[in-house]
């Protein structure tokens, strides 16, 4: 099938959606924590305090809509976690699974699932 033509099952949309309600409301809210009075984008500093969460709700439905992808995620972040290196830099707290949560975000774009919030 083409890669630009996927019919999304609305059905499978709105369990998933459920499912990942929780995590979805906690990015939410950590975004309207750090978010700047004037409604201008958020800064720098609410992106990097909000990323954890992010990938938290990408994880949610990729797990769902991009089964490799998810679990090369989880691969990573349980070796991170595990061997204490969740940053790779401590100085600019570049994270170290962030190539897999660029191919997440990817293929939930190319399924047309991505949540508009993100």
């Amino acid at each position: 099938m083409f890669g630009w033509f996927v019919k999304v099952d609305e059905e499978k949309r709105l369990r998933v959606r459920k499912r990942c309600r929780l995590d979805m409301s906690a990015f939410v809210n950590c975004r309207r924590a750090y978010s700047t009075p004037s409604g201008a984008p958020p800064t720098e500093e609410a992106a990097k305090a909000c990323d954890t969460l992010r990938s938290q709700v990408l994880h949610c439905y990729s797990s769902q809509y991009c089964e490799e992808e998810s679990k090369a995620y989880e691969r990573c972040y349980h070796s991170a976690v595990s061997k204490g290196r969740y940053y790779d830099n401590m100085k600019t707290m570049e994270r170290s699974c962030r190539d897999q949560v660029r191919r997440m975000e990817r293929c939930l774009k190319r399924q047309r699932v991505l949540p508009e919030e993100l």
